[in-house]
């Protein structure tokens, strides 16, 4: 008897080009022994919805279609870590009001839908280097502005050098 597929599922901010060419220039710039996140998968979760069967997509997709996204901006400004992970993140000192508003719903509309996700406490941050072997470097003041225009259900596959990250869908910001 096989399996039914599953596809690991979340719900992310993507960077358009200049922002993440400019993340992908401060990450070069740093001294760490880990192991870098490719530009290309530069992304801030919304929620994450793990392992999924495909019928979760296109509820999900639903649950994403009935929420408007709002007009915002970030500046990204600031290094952190979680240690235990070995992760080093590029975060942000003020997340916009609305933003926080819209990933609460985000994930409460999920939880009405009966779509399950990861329920730790939502952090921004975007993810520079894995497997981090020493204490996280120290810079100088950083501050790289994005504006948020839109949000994306995406799919994580493993392939033989890591991931890829493939958009399913995606919901621009409102007028």
């Amino acid at each position: 008897m096989s399996r039914a597929p599953r596809h690991r599922l979340f719900f992310a901010l993507d960077p358009p080009p200049t922002v993440r060419r400019r993340i992908a220039a401060l990450q070069a710039g740093l001294d760490v022994e880990g192991r870098p996140v490719p530009a290309q998968n530069f992304h801030v979760t919304l929620a994450f919805l793990g392992m999924q069967p495909p019928e979760v997509i296109p509820a999900a997709s639903a649950v994403a279609a009935g929420l408007a996204f709002p007009r915002c901006e970030v500046v990204f400004d600031q290094l952190g870590s979680f240690r235990r992970a070995g992760v080093l993140w590029l975060g942000v000192s003020r997340i916009p009001d609305a933003l926080q508003a819209f990933q609460h719903d985000l994930v409460g509309a999920l939880l009405d839908a009966g779509i399950g996700y990861d329920r730790k406490p939502w952090k921004f941050h975007l993810t520079l280097y894995r497997k981090m072997r020493k204490p996280p470097p120290t810079m100088g003041p950083i501050a790289v502005p994005w504006r948020l225009g839109g949000f994306a259900l995406v799919e994580s596959v493993s392939v033989n050098r890591g991931v890829e990250y493939h958009a399913l869908a995606g919901w621009n910001a409102a007028a």
